[in-house]
């Protein structure tokens, strides 16, 4: 495995660690009624390590780990917005609306699929040879 790789398997092990929990320091966060971030922080893709790392990659054809690579890069952006809309309803003082938008099924099921899409394409970077 070259060093690109052992890197890539690591970034994405690491995302889904804090992505996982993200979800639920954001449920901590409606409780509360602060972020720890802002709304607009939380909405853009490129500000957590992931999404700087997801930003340095190119899909490149032909090169098996990178046939997932839009379909992460797209389900990553969907999860900042989605995130980000909570959010915004947490800075106005809206808890309910922030519980309902982060109760709401699609979320959770945006949240899941990016996890285990995740974990695929991870999988993908410990079979290179």
């Amino acid at each position: 495995m070259t060093t690109q790789e052992t890197k890539g398997e690591t970034q994405i092990r690491d995302a889904i660690c804090a992505h996982t929990a993200w979800r639920r320091k954001l449920s901590d966060c409606i409780d509360k009624g602060q972020l720890e971030k802002t709304s607009d922080e939380i909405s853009c893709n490129d500000k957590c390590e992931f999404g700087k790392w997801l930003g340095t990659l190119r899909a490149q054809a032909g090169h098996p780990v990178m046939e997932k690579y839009e379909m992460i890069a797209g389900l990553h952006t969907r999860f900042h917005r989605e995130a980000g809309k909570i959010a915004v309803e947490v800075e106005q003082g809206d808890k309910m609306a922030a519980r309902t938008l982060y109760e709401n099924p699609s979320f959770k099921r945006l949240t899941n699929s990016l996890i285990l899409n995740l974990n695929d394409w991870r999988e993908d970077f410990k079979h290179l040879t």
